[in-house]
């Protein structure tokens, strides 16, 4: 164990904390709503924390610390994308996501299409969203394993148990306890303990400068290719992401939804930002650690003891937060899209999520990488799904034809280009994109055309 009594201490309180809002979660639950959208009633502030944590994760935490001590301040653009994404979503759907009153992506298409679209979507972007749980359950388990000496396994094993066993309980209501708790604490640890504790490490920004090569601070260093593909895998792919919609259902009212989205987004720049520098500090001070463990590695040299177990906690809710979402927005859609349970109990519910958080976990002991995983999760998002969204809301003409054709032709293109080059290739991405948009616009455009009466009431609904 690499970490203080006083540290553990805090760590173990933070843990009970959470899981006494899923217990207060269960009692609070008592039904669909609650469970699944917290009862439609979340304030901005609460809104804001809830829709932050869950877009932070792995990914924006571990992965862009780790693209920083590996590039330099050019990394931010990865984690820069999601925001982009996220204020994306603000200005263009959530007010009409809102308006909508639903559960899922997929009982959108079945709305807008049919529910070939929603079944075919809600398959897709189940598998997303599991990824994107495994990512930060991986990234999760590896914090665990550096400050207390575990095995990447039971590590990762024992991050996974835990976000599982709070929203099993209580769901979205326990979820926006949780995360108001986590985005707090995230704030106040990364932005006023471990940054200034980081500079003042290194002796500024200037002492930043001089102990690294020139193109650490070239914001464009990693080439505008790999930027593009960011904003292509990660932009696009947070704009259509089932966890992200699930917490802007949740919101109390559309305007809150629109105004909390794009604030959700600013910070994730921020963020993005922090997490950069961070792994730049780490560079500086300790050039000889795995860039994989740069994050951890660096709070355990420069926070001193007491303060170290309140950011490994601030840490740790960047993704169980994430984790958590996760794990609820695919049980989600596996409920209501994929098996179409009628009279669906909350003790139903309860029990997908426990064997999707099986799978989770079972699939991030096996996986172990984060960022190999990101990219084949965004790929296959963007790739199969992102055109026939867009195109529910701003073209009239596509149909439920185009919209299925789409999203089976794309898929195949993205899974077979990925074996052919690899999952870090922007070829599939951009290849699925292209296939996306070309087989719904030829497909609507020969098939029959939308029911008038049906898209009347669909402009109606959303407006």
């Amino acid at each position: 164990m690499r970490i203080s009594g006083i540290d553990l201490f805090l760590i173990i309180t933070y843990v009970l904390l959470i899981l006494g809002s899923g217990a207060f979660g269960y009692i609070k639950a008592k039904d669909q709503e609650d469970y699944l959208v917290a009862g439609r009633k979340l304030p901005l502030p609460v809104y804001i924390a809830c829709l932050s944590t869950v877009v932070i994760g792995g990914g924006a935490t571990f992965g862009a610390a780790t693209q920083g001590f590996n590039v330099g301040l050019s990394a931010m653009w990865m984690v820069t994308m999601f925001g982009v994404g996220i204020i994306a979503l603000g200005f263009l759907l959530s007010t009409k996501l809102s308006n909508l009153r639903i559960l899922t992506l997929s009982q959108m298409l079945e709305i807008r299409y049919n529910k070939y679209a929603s079944l075919i979507s809600a398959i897709i972007s189940s598998f997303y969203i599991i990824m994107v749980a495994v990512t930060n359950t991986i990234a999760l388990g590896v914090a665990f394993s550096v400050i207390m000496g575990w095995s990447l396994e039971f590590s990762i094993f024992v991050a996974g148990a835990l976000a599982l066993s709070y929203t099993m309980l209580g769901g979205m209501t326990s979820l926006a306890i949780t995360d108001t708790i986590q985005f707090t604490l995230m704030t106040i640890t990364i932005f006023f303990i471990l940054l200034p504790k980081g500079f003042s490490g290194v002796d500024g920004w200037s002492g930043l400068k001089a102990s690294l090569p020139e193109s650490y601070f070239d914001l464009f260093a990693v080439g505008y290719t790999k930027i593009f593909s960011w904003f292509i895998l990660f932009a696009l792919g947070l704009t259509i992401g089932q966890d992200i919609w699930q917490r802007v259902f949740s919101a109390k009212n559309a305007k809150i939804a629109k105004k909390g989205t794009i604030i959700g987004g600013i910070y994730t720049i921020l963020w993005s930002l922090a997490m950069t520098l961070c792994g730049m500090m780490t560079l500086a001070l300790l050039p000889s650690t795995s860039p994989q463990n740069a994050l951890s590695e660096i709070v355990i040299a420069i926070v001193p003891s007491g303060f170290r177990g309140l950011v490994f906690a601030g840490v740790m809710s960047a993704f169980l937060s994430t984790i958590a979402g996760c794990m609820l927005a695919s049980s989600t859609l596996i409920l209501h899209d994929i098996i179409r349970i009628k009279q669906h109990s909350l003790a139903k519910t309860r029990w997908v999520v426990i064997a999707v958080g099986a799978v989770i976990i079972m699939v991030s002991v096996f996986v172990q990488n984060v960022l190999t995983a990101l990219d084949i999760t965004y790929a296959i998002l963007s790739g199969c799904i992102f055109i026939p969204v867009i195109a529910a809301f701003f073209w009239k003409k596509a149909n439920w034809q185009g919209a299925c054709a789409s999203m089976g032709l794309s898929f195949l293109t993205v899974i077979g280009t990925m074996i052919y080059f690899t999952p870090s290739s922007t070829i599939p991405i951009l290849l699925g994109i292209s296939v996306n948009l070309i087989t719904l616009v030829v497909v609507s455009l020969l098939t029959k055309p939308n029911d008038v009466e049906k898209m009347q009431k669909w402009e109606e609904r959303i407006s």
